[in-house]
């Protein structure tokens, strides 16, 4: 899954490990550390995205509510909205 915002684009993916741990891609060093400070982040194998984060799916849904949380409504149209 992609996620983009403002600041950067990520990449969510399963680490393939059973325990549920994703893999949290980016090109962006500050934002991943941001959103998931307490996972290292360390440089990816991917060529399209320059940084990782292992981390689990609550500290994931957390970092969501965060990114919910700093959207600016201002920024939506009304003509936008009522096509979606």
């Amino acid at each position: 899954m992609i996620i983009q915002t403002l600041k950067c684009d990520f990449l969510i993916e399963g680490s393939g490990e059973m325990d549920g741990t994703l893999f949290i891609y980016s090109d962006s060093i500050d934002e991943l550390q941001r959103l998931f400070g307490s996972s290292a982040v360390e440089y990816s194998s991917k060529p399209e995205w320059k940084y990782r984060a292992l981390t689990c799916k609550q500290d994931f849904a957390n970092a969501l509510i965060l990114i919910v949380k700093e959207i600016d409504y201002n920024n939506f149209s009304l003509p936008r909205m009522v096509m979606a």
